[in-house]
């Protein structure tokens, strides 16, 4: 076994706790255990990785985003540039989170700086805001959210004493993906199992610490490296920020990040 301050682990600890999708994996295991934009946002890398939405990176170096959206930040959000390809078959959501995108970006190829500007159009933003729920509501449905599949662990909005026995072995795996001493003692065997462990750690807000301790040899890894996945947040926290027209009650509860903001609005 390997210590890790005052637990201790082994193997195992390489093994994905549940079968559940990226977005179900931030929704449930996660901080508050709430839906907002990461879920889309995991869903987007999802269809990087697979080549359905293609990433070019303009950038050599590696890059973080600061307290503050700066200048700089939108500079690099200038030189990385996003084409859907949608080929093949989709999840209902994955078709609704493009669908999302093109009517976000009038077309389908932007690159982040435009999008981020666009969300702060009004017209734009409330357009936005309803597919943002047409997305929740198809990844809710394809994963029976508010039905019979996560009874066992989930009841009135709050984890179960099995919810909270397997989030707990979510954050015994979060560890395993962001530590490089445990990454080192139990590597990913393949290209695409490492990718995945990013995918994972990205669930948890881990993604960069997981990969310093694996390759940025992909399309995706680059897109974490540049910070693509915080970019991608912010910029639809900000759509949501913008939206003027009163929702109406259609039982869907989202959370709204207004740490960061776009210049211009």
């Amino acid at each position: 076994m390997l210590g890790l301050g005052n637990t201790k682990y082994d193997e195992s600890i390489k093994e994905i706790p549940s079968d559940d999708s990226y977005p179900m994996v931030s929704i449930l295991f996660s901080k508050d255990n709430g839906i907002d934009v990461n879920a889309l946002s995991l869903t987007v890398l999802e269809l990087i990785n697979r080549n359905q939405i293609r990433c070019h990176i303009d950038l050599d170096d590696s890059y973080e985003v600061g307290k503050k959206l700066t200048p700089d930040d939108m500079e690099v959000m200038k030189g990385i540039t996003l084409r859907i390809a949608n080929r093949g078959e989709l999840k209902t959501s994955e078709s609704a989170s493009i669908n999302l995108l093109k009517n976000l970006n009038k077309g389908k190829k932007f690159n982040l700086k435009a999008m981020a500007k666009q969300t702060n159009n009004h017209s734009i933003a409330n357009k936005f805001e309803k597919d943002f729920n047409d997305f929740i509501k198809a990844l809710k449905k394809e994963n029976a959210y508010d039905g019979d599949n996560y009874t066992d662990i989930l009841k009135g909005g709050k984890l179960t004493a099995k919810g909270n026995e397997i989030k707990n072995q979510w954050k015994n795996y979060r560890d395993y993906l962001k530590s490089k001493d445990l990454t080192e003692k139990y590597p990913p065997e393949s290209e695409e199992e490492s990718t995945a462990q990013i995918l994972y750690a990205a669930c948890f807000d881990v993604e960069r610490e997981a990969l310093k301790a694996r390759e940025n040899n992909n399309s995706l890894t680059d897109f974490i490296d540049k910070d693509g996945y915080k970019l991608l947040n912010i910029i639809f926290n900000n759509a949501l920020l913008n939206v003027t027209e009163k929702r109406k009650g259609d039982g869907i509860f989202y959370g709204v990040n207004d740490k960061y903001t776009v210049p211009g609005a």
